[in-house]
């Protein structure tokens, strides 16, 4: 979003995505604006539409690194009549979505904040499950520490082993 164009939506839901990763989920020195990843909109239109399991950041317990992804929210902005719930496969938490409702998810526990850290072992791994009724429409966004104008999430993404 343009972070200076205080009149546009994108840029609302921007700044309330990060208010409340600072404030409610603690991670109280977390930078928004140039640098971050875009919030990406993933729209489900037809029966069987999902997505496979998967990790949006580190999720082997591996050491935290600078520019890493730390944190993933959805916006369920359109929820079908029959699933697309999301499924979180290693730790069997299954959420039905509500619309205008967000899941936001960390990968950095037990006070872990720097470099060398341990993250996530498994437990944030989740699927978009199968669509069977109507559409969904969610707005992705991941959260990355460190990230600047210069050093974006691009620049880090090239460096990470798994590419996020």
């Amino acid at each position: 979003p343009d972070y200076d164009d205080p009149a546009s939506a994108v840029t609302r839901l921007a700044h309330r995505k990060f208010a409340f990763a600072r404030e409610v989920a603690g991670y109280a020195n977390l930078q928004e604006g140039e640098g971050q990843e875009p919030i990406n909109a993933v729209y489900y239109k037809d029966n069987g539409d999902q997505y496979r399991p998967h990790c949006d950041g580190e999720c082997n317990g591996n050491k935290y690194w600078e520019g890493q992804r730390i944190a993933t929210s959805l916006s369920y902005c359109l929820v079908a009549d029959q699933g697309g719930y999301t499924y979180f496969s290693r730790s069997g938490l299954k959420v039905v979505p509500k619309a205008r409702q967000m899941l936001f998810f960390g990968y950095l526990f037990d006070g872990a904040s720097s470099v060398g850290d341990r993250m996530d072992n498994g437990q944030t791994e989740h699927t978009g499950c199968p669509l069977r009724v109507g559409h969904k429409w969610i707005a992705t966004m991941w959260f990355r520490a460190g990230v600047t104008a210069e050093r974006n999430w691009e620049y880090y993404s090239r460096k990470g082993a798994f590419g996020v």
